[in-house]
């Protein structure tokens, strides 16, 4: 299970949207991992006109901290998130490449991901899908606000803050790019997407 899952959004909307959780198995190869990790975000700055975002829990997202230092740091997870498959393609495959032997989840459409490591070569482990939400589901935030707040994991972007920055949008007070900025400061380890949230939010904002 992966907080990165849970992402709301028709098809469109998704397939410019992939993230990548890079991360050492506990018992098996954590321990002195640490220069395989900060090699691994070497060649995630390869493909950095390709990111929306980055970052971890220890050392922020990519508002905070920069590629240059995450190369620096001894990371025990990574997180980068791609505006398309053909980004997230080359990145992997440069992984493939370095062969690293670090497990790497990868979440986005289903169809998309396997078409994408098949055509580098690389055979899907495990699958995991989201069975989306259940219980009283009317208490639930509206389904554009949902495809906001779901792209970050820990629940750290507020509807309510959603709610501003659409009005905000409205009146002229930021403009969507800036808007989107604000909410993915707010998502710590740095998966939220604010180059997919821009177009959402504008959507929002002519509605």
């Amino acid at each position: 299970m992966t907080h990165t899952l849970h992402r709301m959004g028709d098809t469109d909307s998704l397939c410019e949207d992939f993230v990548l959780l890079v991360l050492p198995a506990r018992g098996i190869n954590l321990e002195s991992s640490e220069e395989k990790m900060k090699q691994i975000w070497e060649v995630i700055s390869h493909h950095e006109d390709g990111l929306s975002n980055y970052g971890n829990l220890t050392d922020g997202n990519s508002h905070r901290t920069g590629l240059e230092t995450f190369k620096q740091v001894n990371s025990r997870i990574s997180h980068a998130v791609f505006k398309d498959r053909e980004s997230l393609k080359a990145c992997l495959k440069e992984i493939k490449e370095a062969d690293f032997g670090i497990s790497m989840v990868v979440s986005g459409i289903e169809e998309e991901v396997h078409k994408i490591c098949g055509e580098i070569g690389l055979t899907p482990h495990t699958a995991n899908y989201s069975l989306g939400f259940h219980g009283k589901t009317e208490k639930l935030p509206s389904q554009p606000v949902l495809e906001i707040t779901t792209m970050c994991g820990h629940a750290l972007v507020s509807k309510n803050l959603v709610g501003k920055m659409v009005e905000d949008i409205r009146n002229g007070e930021r403009t969507a790019s800036e808007a989107a900025v604000e909410l993915s400061r707010q998502c710590e380890c740095g998966i939220f997407s604010p180059y997919r949230a821009e177009q959402l939010l504008e959507r929002m904002a002519a509605a």
